[in-house]
């Protein structure tokens, strides 16, 4: 495939994912104001962001399956057609019900959006580029978390707070058309054998959940993610209700994550290309994600920043960028990384669904936020451990089949 055609369609691949961390994204920003429209509490208006995530963990391992039979375009292109529903759906909202009902459907998109973004950039840059690509894939999270912290109030006190969806739909619709017209898949190749052979077929669950360094991978991905969006989706909260920040400078501050993100994203997608060492890079990212958490409550006006910068770069960049990278090379056939991806994807889901109803629950119980610190550094404890041990089950797999292939 001619590199410059490869680029153009990654981009619109990124945009198209872009537009569903938005969407994702966009009640986070403006949770007060949505709360007060639908006439609930804030915690209760918090879980519209957690069930955009129910999607996912229904469709997270079928998601597999449907892309077979589908393939990985028709795929991209009914994600993007439940996003124009979704927000046009929550856009006519006037109950919290209806509301809950349109997040869900939002959802699908997100559902599947890292799946078949992993297999597009599978088989675009199987002759090599493939680390870079999904360092650059992986911003779309920074990317839409930057933009829907700046963008959203001043939209809504422009156009009113249903223009949000209203816009996100939109959006959404110009994406569908892109990739209709533009997005081609070739036939796929293997890109972890580095070698031009046909695709094989005959993947199955069963054969997938027989790969422990990957399971151990879903594990470390379930507590990346519930720290990842903790910050994500709760420093406004923390900065507004803990720090006293007013709401627009608090959501500038979170903004920084997404700002940050991009750089770091693409730059450690660099990395572990060139120094084959994702687990270490891992590793490195755990570390800063256990030093952030535990200094989450004692923070000052000198120190908001810094720590909104390191945690673009430890969570979201360091780590889930080589977890990215990481599943696809333990993979031991290609047929197999649709399942594999599909099994991180659901762990996924489930921590970014538990992550946000629960540190705020903890934020707001008797222990405060000093209690969230450390019920997210446990989590980020875990990521370091299970790195550890992925690390250490998949050089012993390398040593035992290369004996075998040597006998």
């Amino acid at each position: 495939m001619k590199t410059q055609n490869k680029w153009f369609m990654f981009i619109i691949l990124l945009i198209s994912s872009i537009t569903v961390g938005l969407s994702q994204l966009k009640i986070a920003a403006v949770l007060g104001s949505v709360a007060e429209s639908l006439g609930v509490s804030v915690s209760q208006a918090a879980l519209l962001m957690s069930l955009f995530t129910v999607a996912g963990i229904v469709l997270a391992v079928p998601g597999a399956a449907i892309m077979a039979k589908t393939g990985s375009k028709n795929l991209l292109l009914a994600l993007m057609a439940s996003l124009v529903l979704g927000n046009v759906m929550g856009a006519l909202a006037n109950s919290f019900n209806v509301m809950m009902i349109s997040r869900v459907i939002e959802g699908i998109s997100y559902a599947m959006i890292i799946m078949v973004g992993i297999d597009m950039i599978s088989v675009w840059f199987a002759d090599g580029g493939a680390g870079t690509a999904t360092g650059i894939f992986n911003t779309f999270a920074a990317a839409a978390n930057f933009i829907a912290m700046n963008a959203s109030i001043p939209i809504m006190h422009a156009m009113g707070l249903k223009a949000l969806w209203w816009t996100i739909a939109a959006v959404a619709a110009v994406c569908f058309i892109l990739v209709l017209l533009f997005i081609r898949i070739p036939e796929r190749v293997s890109a972890i054998a580095n070698e031009s052979v046909p695709l094989d077929s005959g993947a199955s669950i069963g054969e997938a959940l027989k790969n422990g360094p990957v399971l151990v991978m879903c594990l470390l991905q379930l507590c990346l993610a519930f720290v990842l969006f903790g910050f994500i989706t709760c420093y406004p909260q923390l900065f507004t209700g803990y720090y006293g920040l007013p709401e627009t400078q608090a959501n500038f501050y979170s903004s920084l994550n997404g700002l940050f993100g991009i750089p770091v994203c693409i730059i450690c997608g660099i990395v572990v290309e060139k120094t084959g060492k994702p687990f270490t890079v891992a590793m490195i990212g755990a570390i800063g994600c256990i030093v952030l958490c535990l200094t989450i409550p004692y923070l000052t006006a000198s120190t908001y920043i810094a720590h909104v910068i390191v945690s673009a770069i430890c969570p979201g960049g360091l780590v889930m960028t080589s977890v990215f990278i990481i599943v696809p090379q333990l993979t031991e056939r290609p047929a197999l990384i649709g399942y594999s991806m599909s099994f991180i994807n659901l762990m996924y889901y489930i921590g970014v669904f538990a992550s946000t109803p629960v540190i705020l629950g903890a934020a707001n119980g008797a222990g405060g936020w000093k209690s969230a610190s450390l019920l997210m550094t446990a989590a980020s404890v875990l990521v370091f451990i299970f790195a550890i041990a992925a690390s250490a089950m998949s050089k012993k797999n390398k040593v035992s089949n290369k004996a075998a292939a040597q006998g």
